[in-house]
């Protein structure tokens, strides 16, 4: 067979993007770079290769003592000094080459090609210098000395790797380049020659004509640290990924580096995508928040300012204070009191008389009516303390005051305190009271203020929308720990930790988070709540804060929405890899089974033709798979009709009757009859022909019982059961068992149970797993009954 054969296909490939101009990968490209100073023809920089290469030459890991006339042959120094002369004349993107002999690790001679150009990445600098790429003349020498079919082969395989892999790389949405990192003698790194890009590579830089050229030829103003970066990818030999912003190209990058190639000529592949528009959301995010907590600290501190005001009022209003011993009469009965002692406060309102052992009745013949002296009586008798207000009317005004009253040692111990341009403001005040309460009717929050001494909701400004049920005379007054079962599992440590938060907030703090509260249907919906400290007590503890709550269920739906997009997007186009990159070898085997059949003799037919009648079918069967696969990745909704669960499993099982019969699995079928639901039969059957391959797959050959069930769980509803005796899951295995490209198959892409979980969803149906390692795995499918439409 000829080597011809195995060329890479051009077309599949589409057009290459690696400096070499070849198919093969960057890291099959091993060179040299070297970069010199045309002024004193002094080694000035190289690459990682270049380092490992002369410290073997030399033994020596002071790369500054390794000069051109200890590497080059002496017979052709000359010859090579006169060649970098002569490159000062050489136009920008000119390129000139020679070959000459340099010294091996192993102190033999080698030939190697110098490919010089001018090199422009030192900023500022009056020095010429040139950059060589510098290869070996003859690199495959010694590699397959004789065609045999065997290297053939390996070529074949590994040509048929590089297809994919470059395939692969072309499609990817991120941008894609191989760099070799340039080192300075003291092995810093300096700059990076692009070697490899993919055609999505310069949109995300947006640069032009990359390929080939040194990052700082293309920009000269970027920053030292991406170099460093990069250079400790190549000593380490550990990937990093990072976010991090170019000032030069006034873009921010998401980038995942990692080490690519041999540990002799190690350089760093880049993933890269531009995050700008995402990082200026976030900015533009962040000033709002920083503006909404700039006006929330403005109003705090207005309200602190009050707080203050109000303070020094009370501080300084001097209280008028009195003592009453009381008056008994016959039958032990209080019928008066007598003035201890009183204040100057009170003295001025009764014209500065003397009080002290008058009669209190006397004094205030408007106590009787007004109850002050019965509540007097009363706190004398029980001892227990009130606070009331009277009104007395005084030269035709009447004048409210509040008095405290309180028993201590057999006497009355009274607080009074004039209320009375109290009681006008209030009437002021509420007016704007009711201006406030409207305030808060009509603003799109919910809003709650939740006391800490109960531990209870003690007002609510409007009842749920998501959930009729959840009315504000219901959450008023409920407790924190009946609070609490409403939010959805997961949530509920989470909303602990935040009502903990905020028992230690200052009056600065603002906290916020995101729940998920039932709604009428059953369903959850996503609610954001900011809350902060509303009141404090004496001692500077808060004993309430108030909690602003927006129902966010849209806006959660819409970033759901754009994942699935983006996610089908992906599966469909690896989809469509997949399924051509099957076809050829699917034919091959065909083809391949057709000349075994043929050539066969009578006798052999009869114990090898049910084998090559399984490779047939198997591969007729999966070529049709590929047609499947390729119409599916152009995602078309499911066409639902009347369709039997049981029928449809049985060609799913005809299907796949080869792959049993192979491994020698034993099928328990537990139905009988129809079982008819509302289904797209083909999108149902290539998802339980999955399931049924997957459990082949776990199951041990000759050992392995799948189980099949069928059973009405209740009047609406058909279970599904798939049971395997294989080798079982753990619990995380089956948390992400339906994640896309999630697999625990060797060279397996991921997408299989992905796709199941979104066709049984789209039948508006559930899936459920129960596995237990080694001893198996039970997939449970529920399916809603078929009911006609009406008229039919």
């Amino acid at each position: 067979m000829k080597k011809g054969n195995y060329i890479l296909d051009e077309k599949l490939l589409g057009v290459s993007h690696n400096l070499f101009g070849s198919n093969n990968i960057s890291e099959g490209q091993e060179f040299l770079l070297l970069i010199t100073s045309l002024n004193d023809l002094e080694l000035k920089a190289l690459n990682y290769k270049g380092i490992r290469y002369f410290q073997k030459c030399f033994e020596n890991e002071d790369l500054s003592l390794c000069h051109y006339d200890s590497i080059i042959h002496p017979e052709d120094y000359p010859l090579f000094l006169h060649f970098l002369n002569n490159c000062e004349d050489l136009e920008v993107g000119e390129e000139r080459e020679t070959t000459v002999r340099i010294k091996s690790p192993f102190g033999t001679w080698k030939k190697f090609i110098f490919k010089n150009r001018l090199y422009t990445g030192f900023k500022d600098s009056e020095e010429k210098y040139v950059l060589s790429l510098v290869k070996a003349s003859d690199p495959y020498k010694h590699t397959f000395r004789k065609n045999t079919s065997s290297n053939l082969e390996t070529e074949k395989s590994l040509q048929e790797s590089l297809n994919r892999y470059r395939v692969l790389i072309n499609s990817l949405d991120s941008g894609y380049s191989v760099i070799e990192v340039i080192f300075d003698l003291n092995k810093k790194a300096l700059d990076y020659l692009l070697v490899e890009i993919n055609p999505t590579f310069e949109k995300h830089v947006h640069l032009n004509h990359t390929l080939g050229k040194t990052m700082k030829e293309l920009s000269q103003d970027h920053g030292e640290k991406w170099f460093q970066t990069y250079g400790d990818i190549v000593f380490t030999g550990e990937p990093v990924r990072f976010e991090k912003y170019a000032e030069d190209l006034e873009t921010w990058f998401d980038i995942y580096a990692f080490p690519i190639g041999s540990s002799k000529s190690r350089r760093v592949a880049i993933l890269c995508s531009d995050i700008t528009d995402r990082k200026e959301a976030e900015e533009n995010l962040r000033k709002a928040n920083e503006n909404l907590e700039n006006q929330v600290r403005k109003r705090t501190k207005e309200l602190k300012e009050k707080s203050d005001l109000l303070q020094m009022v009370f501080d300084t209003v001097t209280q008028g204070i009195f003592l009453l011993k009381p008056v008994f009469g016959e039958n032990r009965d209080i019928i008066d009191f007598t003035y201890v002692r009183v204040n100057k406060k009170v003295k001025r309102y009764y014209g500065r008389v003397d009080l002290v052992g008058k009669s209190f009745l006397k004094f205030n013949p408007q106590a009787t009516r007004t109850g002050a002296f019965e509540i007097f009586k009363q706190t004398m008798i029980s001892g227990e303390s009130k606070d009331f207000e009277v009104c007395f009317n005084r030269n035709g005004r009447d004048n409210w005051f509040k008095i405290s009253t309180t028993r201590q040692k057999g006497m009355l111990v009274n607080s009074l305190e004039n209320i009375t341009q109290k009681k006008r403001r209030a009437r002021n005040l509420k007016d704007t009271m009711r201006f406030k309460k409207q305030l808060i009717n009509t603003s799109p929050d919910i809003i709650l203020i939740f006391n800490l001494y109960q531990e209870k909701v003690r007002f609510m400004n409007r009842d749920f929308a998501s959930n009729p049920q959840l009315t504000k005379e219901k959450i008023i007054g409920m407790p924190l720990l009946d609070i609490i079962p409403m939010l959805h599992p997961q949530d509920r440590e989470k909303a602990l930790e935040f009502h903990t938060k905020l028992l230690q907030a200052s009056d600065k703090d603002v906290y916020e988070i995101e729940f998920r509260l039932k709604g009428a249907e059953g369903n959850w919906n996503y609610y954001n709540a900011r809350a902060k400290v509303f009141m404090r007590n004496k001692k500077g503890n808060p004993y309430e804060y108030i909690i602003l709550m927006r129902n966010i269920q849209q806006h959660k739906k819409t970033q759901q929405d754009l994942m699935e997009a983006e996610k089908l997007s992906i599966k469909g186009e690896i989809a469509r890899t997949l399924a051509h990159e099957l076809r050829n070898p699917l034919a091959s085997i065909g083809m391949s089974a057709d000349i075994v059949n043929k050539k066969l003799e009578e006798s052999e037919k009869k114990d090898l033709g049910t084998y090559i009648n399984i490779i047939k079918r198997s591969t007729s069967t999966l070529n049709g798979l590929v047609t499947d696969l390729l119409t599916t990745s152009n995602y078309s909704p499911p066409v639902l009709n009347k369709c039997c669960i049981a029928t449809t499993l049985n060609k799913a099982l005809t299907q796949a009757k080869d792959r049993i019969y192979l491994t020698g699995i034993k099928v328990e079928k537990y139905y009988k009859g129809h079982y008819y639901i509302n289904a797209d039969k083909e999108k149902l059957k290539i998802a339980l022909l999955n399931i049924i391959v997957n459990a082949s797959e776990a199951m041990t050959p000759n050992e392995g019982v799948l189980t099949l069930r069928i059973e009405q769980s209740d009047e609406n509803h058909y279970k599904l059961y798939i049971t395997d005796n294989g080798c079982g899951m753990e619990k995380d295995q089956i948390k992400r068992l339906f994640e896309s490209f999630y697999t625990n198959k060797i060279g397996g892409m991921g997408v299989g149970l992905s796709s199941v979980k979104n066709i049984i969803q789209e039948h508006n149906a559930s899936i459920e797993v129960e596995s237990e390692p080694n001893v198996g795995t039970t997939f449970i499918l529920t399916f809603p009954v078929y009911k006609p439409h009406r008229g039919k």
